[in-house]
């Protein structure tokens, strides 16, 4: 594990140095790390304007393989002292699988997103409120995820 997350760091930070573009919003392919709940991997997004799918693979907290994919859409943006920031919502649908199916949810993120102006790189922030459904439970699920995307195709 220490290995794959340190072979991806040094393709993304490889990455970085081939762009010296001035960005306002990235489009294209972006691939990075997400951290949190209900997924905690490998990120990626495609980019087409206000519209973006999405989606994070790795592991759940209960240390089962996890699966989340969903769509995107940047309803407002605003400055704080002259950085812009996306203010974005979506739908997304993450399942769970270990020796046995843990089941899945249903989740409306609303998030943050910031992106540098030097480089093709966003940051994010979002909040997960959804329903968690399983064989024996249905009930509410929360969560909450961080991370960077460096886009590929700009």
């Amino acid at each position: 594990m220490k290995k794959t997350l340190l072979t991806i760091t040094i393709i993304l930070l490889c990455a970085l140095s081939l762009s010296a573009a001035k960005y306002d919003r990235a489009d294209g392919f972006g691939i990075g790390l997400s951290a949190g709940y209900p997924v905690a991997g490998a990120a990626f997004k495609f980019g087409m304007g206000d519209f973006r799918i999405v989606g994070t693979v790795g592991y759940s907290f209960n240390n089962n393989v996890a699966v989340e994919a969903g769509v995107q859409y940047d309803l407002d943006r605003f400055n704080v002292d002259r950085f812009p920031f996306y203010l974005n919502l979506g739908i997304t649908g993450a399942a769970n699988f270990g020796p046995v199916f843990d089941g899945f949810s249903i989740n409306i993120p609303i998030g943050i997103s910031y992106f540098l102006v030097d480089v093709p790189v966003e940051f994010f922030f979002k909040f997960t409120p959804g329903i968690k459904i399983r064989s024996d439970f249905v009930g509410p699920d929360f969560g909450a995820a961080i991370g960077a995307l460096i886009y590929l195709n700009r």
